[in-house]
C-alpha cells in the first residue's frame, strides 16, 4: 500500500503564502493612500481659500474728501496758511525799505487781508465772506498746522492780538496744512473757496505739496478750491509741481512784493468787485 504526502502542509509553503498576503496588503495601502493624497491636492486646487482684501486708498484722497460731505451756503471762504518755521526769523526787507524779520511782515499781512475782507463786507453785505487765518510748522507735541483766527464774522481787534502770538520755530510741513486748511474751509460750508500758502521755504516734512494739490485738482467742482502759492523770499521754482497740478505760484522777494501780490489775489482773483447793473439805483 503506498502513502500520499499532503505538499499543502509543508512549512515553506505556508510561510511563501503569509508573504505574498503581506505584499498586497502593503500594496493596497500604498495605492489607498496614494488616492487620498491625489484627492486632497486637486481639492485644494479647485477650491482655493477665499482672501478678503480692503481697496487700496490715496490717504490724501480720504484726508479732503472726509470733511467734503457737509452742506454748502453762498459765499466766499479764505483760508490763509503762513509759514511759521525757523527760517521765517530771518531779516528782509520789509515795507518802507527797512529789514525786520519774515515773521513781522507776516504778522502785518495776515491783518491786511482781514482789513481788506471785512471792508469787502461792509460794502457788500450779501455777498458772505470768512477768512481763516493758520500756522504751520512742525513742533514738539503740536499739530503741524494751527489755528491763529476762526472762520466766521471778522473781529479785527481779536485778530490783532491772535496775530502777534505767531512766533516762527520748526520745519515746514507745507502739503499738510494744505490738508488742514482745506478740511476747516470744508466745514465753513461756504461753497466758494480759495486757499492762499504763504512760504519762505520748501516742504521738508510731511505730504509734498504737489501731490496734496494734485488731488485737490480732481475733487469734484463743486468741492474744489482754488489755490495760490506766494514763494516769499524763496525761487518761485520750487514750487513747480504745485504749479504743474493747477495752482497759482507768485513770487515775492521782500515785504513789499508781498503785500503787493496779496493785494493783487485778493482785489483781483477774489473779492471782485461786480460790475453794476445798467440804470440800477
Amino acid at each position: 500500500m503506498s502513502i500520499r504526502r499532503n505538499n499543502n502542509k509543508h512549512p515553506m509553503n505556508v510561510l511563501g503564502r503569509l508573504i505574498f498576503a503581506i505584499i498586497l496588503v502593503c500594496v493596497f495601502f500604498a495605492v489607498f493612500k496614494n488616492n487620498r493624497q491625489r484627492s486632497a491636492v486637486q481639492v485644494t486646487h479647485e477650491q482655493p481659500p477665499v482672501v478678503h482684501r480692503e481697496p487700496v486708498r490715496n490717504p490724501i484722497m480720504r484726508a479732503l474728501t472726509e470733511s467734503s460731505a457737509a452742506a454748502q451756503r453762498e459765499g466766499i471762504a479764505i483760508g490763509v496758511a503762513f509759514d511759521v518755521s525757523g527760517s521765517m526769523k530771518d531779516n528782509v526787507v520789509g515795507v518802507g525799505g527797512k529789514m525786520m524779520p519774515k515773521i513781522q511782515v507776516a504778522r502785518q499781512c495776515a491783518l491786511d487781508i482781514l482789513k481788506q475782507a471785512d471792508a469787502f463786507v461792509q460794502k457788500h453785505p450779501e455777498q458772505p465772506v470768512e477768512v481763516g487765518v493758520f500756522e504751520f510748522s512742525s513742533r514738539h507735541r503740536q499739530p503741524s498746522c494751527r489755528q491763529v483766527i476762526p472762520f466766521g464774522p471778522i473781529n479785527l481787534s481779536a485778530a490783532t492780538a491772535a496775530v502777534s502770538r505767531m512766533v516762527p520755530d520748526g520745519g515746514t510741513p507745507i502739503g499738510d496744512a494744505v490738508i488742514h486748511v482745506k478740511q476747516a474751509m470744508d466745514r465753513a460750508g461756504l461753497k466758494t473757496k480759495h486757499l492762499l500758502v504763504i512760504t519762505d521755504g520748501e516742504n521738508n516734512q510731511g505730504y509734498a505739496p504737489g501731490d496734496v494739490v494734485d488731488v485737490l485738482s480732481r475733487l469734484p467742482d463743486d468741492r474744489r478750491s482754488s489755490v495760490y502759492f506766494f514763494a516769499f523770499d524763496v525761487a518761485a521754482n520750487k514750487f513747480n509741481a504745485v504749479r504743474d497740478a493747477g495752482g497759482l505760484i507768485l513770487s515775492a522777494a521782500n515785504g513789499t512784493e508781498l503785500q503787493q501780490t496779496l493785494d493783487y489775489v485778493l482785489m483781483g482773483k477774489i473779492l471782485v468787485e461786480q460790475p453794476e447793473t445798467p440804470g440800477a439805483n
